[in-house]
């Protein structure tokens, strides 16, 4: 790896390994290792985010032109219709408080037996 990712990882995955061996060997309470280990990880956190901030970083510009040999061609945008208005949909709250015929064109009401009718249950 270039950036030698590799080789820190494992200085730092050993650093806490042995931080947390080393806490335990030292007959600490668990909160105490757990603590411990947290600020090592927070300490490492630290370094890691140094070193990122500190690493150069490509620029790209926003907008790249076009490539040789090709020409800018016009951007075909297409037509966007307009809004439906609220006539449109006779559903919408506030198209009307009174229901009118298109609503009752809509509503269509299905047949269908309760739940638990004598007729549903098995062995009559």
């Amino acid at each position: 790896m270039p950036d030698g990712f590799a080789v820190r990882f494992a200085i730092e995955a050993g650093f806490l390994i042995l931080l947390g061996v080393g806490a335990g060997v030292a007959d600490l309470k668990t909160i105490v290792i757990v603590a411990v280990v947290g600020g090592g990880w927070a300490l490492v956190s630290l370094i890691e985010l140094s070193i990122w901030r500190a690493a150069p970083r490509p620029t790209v510009p926003y907008v790249l032109p076009p490539a040789p040999g090709l020409e800018a061609e016009p951007e075909q945008v297409p037509e966007v219709e307009a809004a439906p208005s609220d006539a449109a949909y006779p559903l919408r709250a506030g198209a009307g408080d009174a229901p009118s015929e298109e609503i009752e064109a809509y509503t269509r009401v299905l047949d269908v037996e309760p739940v638990g009718t004598p007729s549903d249950e098995p062995g009559q």
